[in-house]
């Protein structure tokens, strides 16, 4: 009896400071320089969230290792309410190329609510000579070895969705990392590579200056980003679909009465037009979903790309 008090008194506290929450300034975090999009994604949330919770929401920019740095410090922070990261592909990627990874993604973390997917675009310098996948194609296996494929990093999403059509093609590219988006696009304008896979937010404007050639989306349907744009299942390979995200999670162990409040407020927050429509500023799709939702989805995620990479064989030199 007397545990059963003292379990009831436990969960009576929990729930009265769920209740106030919050109380305090909260941290989010982002595992990425200032200036991307998952740093605009958190700024633009993070706006909203202030306003609805009547606590400023303080970005924190804490880059390296792939993601890693960030997300390995907000698991191990205290399951309050008060850090949150904004969690991109990375998240669900370091698993499959960091074997000694300090956290894990689903075990380590609740899950919030899914805020945005991130469409990846087949980009190619101006002087390869095609205009379709298919043309990609036909180019690639005409001259075998001698395409050069720019890959924004070793452990990235955009590197394996660029593998996985290699290979389902059976194309002779050769992948040349770097470290990060814009070297990699810098090389691709120079000429030096020839084919790219990458974040659409990353390479759009180039796009529509005439820089880069735009041949199709990798995501399951059409992007709202760029809705002109075919997807590859549409064109050269059927069923073929990745595409990137970001999301909200707290350290595992967090209240669910302050997970279910940060989730109503993420999807008022993304289901405002103006923040559709800025979201499609920075190359995204706004989204949400429920922290149930976004549970199975790191889960399936995790596995998905787990298996893309042995597929594949990509790994981190």
């Amino acid at each position: 009896m007397k545990r059963l008090a003292i379990l009831l008194l436990m969960l009576c506290a929990t729930s009265a400071i769920a209740q106030r929450y919050p109380t305090k300034p909260i941290r989010m975090v982002v595992a990425f320089p200032p200036g991307g999009s998952t740093d605009l994604a958190a700024r633009a949330l993070g706006e909203k969230l202030a306003a609805a919770l009547g606590q400023p929401i303080v970005v924190d920019n804490k880059p390296g290792a792939s993601g890693n740095i960030g997300a390995e410090f907000v698991a191990r922070s205290a399951a309050d309410g008060y850090t949150l990261l904004m969690a991109a592909t990375s998240f669900a990627t370091s698993p499959a190329f960091f074997p000694k990874l300090g956290w894990d993604p689903v075990k380590d973390f609740a899950p919030v609510s899914l805020v945005a997917t991130v469409p990846i675009i087949v980009v190619v310098h101006p002087a390869v000579a095609a205009t379709t996948p298919a043309e990609l194609v036909a180019h690639s296996k005409a001259n075998p070895g001698k395409l050069n494929m720019a890959s924004p990093g070793a452990a990235t999403l955009t590197r394996l969705a660029g593998e996985m059509f290699k290979q389902a093609a059976g194309l002779d590219w050769v992948t040349v990392h770097y470290k990060g988006g814009p070297p990699a696009v810098q090389d691709l304008l120079a000429g030096n590579a020839h084919v790219m896979f990458a974040n659409i937010s990353d390479v759009i404007n180039l796009v529509k200056s005439g820089r880069l050639r735009a041949l199709a989306v990798t995501t399951a349907t059409r992007s709202a980003v760029a809705p002109e744009l075919p997807t590859l299942g549409e064109t050269a390979l059927p069923g073929f679909a990745v595409s990137t995200w970001q999301a909200v999670v707290a350290p595992a162990g967090t209240p669910r009465e302050i997970v279910q409040r940060l989730n109503a407020e993420i999807v008022k927050a993304m289901a405002l037009p103006e923040m559709k429509t800025r979201f499609l500023s920075f190359g995204t799709d706004a989204a949400t979903g429920t922290p149930e939702e976004l549970g199975r989805f790191l889960a399936d995620e995790v596995a998905k790309i787990g298996g893309i990479a042995r597929d594949t064989g990509a790994k981190v030199d």
